[in-house]
């Protein structure tokens, strides 16, 4: 007889970080919560990851190895596969958990089983993971993520503990190359609940993969979208997802005046939408699309579009004031995490 199933299965997938590799799992060895096993995939490393793994020789660690690089949404799916806890702890191969981490997140979970995966605040740090950056903020109730999904990344995801049978259940779409995290989040909260805990349990090592602009990430926000997009039975043209892809992201955007001309009509036609389908709950859906036309009146306004800015700012101030309570939530996590508070 084999020996029992740990709890949970904390998953790290791997590709060329042996120089970050070995801080990242002696921070998730280190846990205080002691039910889990570390599965291990590196995807085709080239570097020397797989050695760095091997050389701490703990019992909990399990080391599966790609020939060939495959992918992180394959690499994803076959943790999946490979997992024996009842819940997938998620992590970076360069990030930092907490040590508390686990022991938090499965807390919480058992006592919330319809909440299918729990994410937590951040904290984003320099390349060489010594200084911070920014606080990394997600709403925090389930009602708050499903009313923001089509506007926005509301789970990142190596903070992530979440339900196995559930990512199992619905997988990682493996044509995304980049952006299938967003994808999974966005068809599992179709059916389920999602939360973020508001505590900063993760030090976030920018400049990966993730990070990167351009055409070929357009081309994956696009297809992450368009499914989206159908669900609520609103025409569109491919204009309009390439739209909508820079306005779930607008950092370092600076919008002209036709592009505010744009929103102020979109928004407006997936509000209605909403409204006769009821695919997102209701205020939070409305109040997230007033949040993004506040967002891009703000960067408009600072670009010099200042008149029709305006008119969209006014417009979105009043449904967002609802929010008070979770924006408090928000601005004092954003105070705490600039005061670099690891605890």
């Amino acid at each position: 007889m084999g020996a029992p199933a740990p709890r949970v299965t904390v998953f790290v997938p791997v590709y060329n970080r042996a120089s970050v590799l070995r801080q990242a799992l002696e921070s998730v060895l280190s846990q205080r919560y002691a039910d889990f096993e570390l599965l291990l995939i590196d995807d085709g490393s080239s570097d020397e990851s797989v050695e760095v793994a091997r050389s701490l020789r703990d019992p909990r660690i399990r080391i599966e190895v790609h020939a060939r690089n495959q992918g992180i949404p394959a690499t994803r799916n076959h943790g999946l596969a490979l997992a024996r806890g009842e819940y997938l702890a998620m992590a970076d191969s360069d990030d930092v958990s907490h040590p508390q981490r686990l022991a938090l997140q499965v807390a919480w979970l058992d006592l919330h089983p319809e909440v299918a995966a729990l994410g937590s605040w951040a904290l984003r740090t320099d390349s060489s993971g010594a200084r911070v950056e920014a606080p990394l903020l997600r709403p925090t109730a389930p009602r708050e993520l499903a009313g923001r999904v089509l506007f926005a990344s509301v789970m990142k995801s190596p903070t992530v503990v979440a339900r196995t049978a559930v990512l199992r259940e619905y997988a990682y779409r493996e044509e995304l190359a980049l952006g299938s995290d967003v994808d999974l989040w966005a068809r599992i909260s179709a059916r389920h609940a999602l939360a973020n805990l508001p505590r900063f349990l993760v030090r976030y090592r920018a400049g990966g993969i993730s990070h990167r602009d351009g055409a070929p990430r357009l081309a994956m926000r696009r297809l992450a979208i368009e499914p989206l997009l159908a669900e609520l039975g609103v025409p569109f043209a491919s204009a309009d997802l390439d739209r909508h892809a820079q306005l779930r992201n607008l950092r370092g955007f600076r919008p002209d005046a036709e592009f505010v001309a744009w929103c102020e009509s979109w928004l407006g036609r997936l509000v209605d939408a909403n409204a006769r389908v009821r695919r997102y709950p209701e205020p939070e859906f409305r109040r997230a699309a007033a949040e993004r036309a506040l967002l891009v009146s703000l960067r408009a306004a600072a670009a010099g579009e200042r008149s029709r800015a305006l008119r969209l700012g006014a417009r979105s101030l009043g449904r967002v004031v609802g929010g008070a309570p979770g924006y408090a939530r928000l601005g004092l996590g954003a105070l705490t995490g600039a005061a670099h508070r690891w605890r």
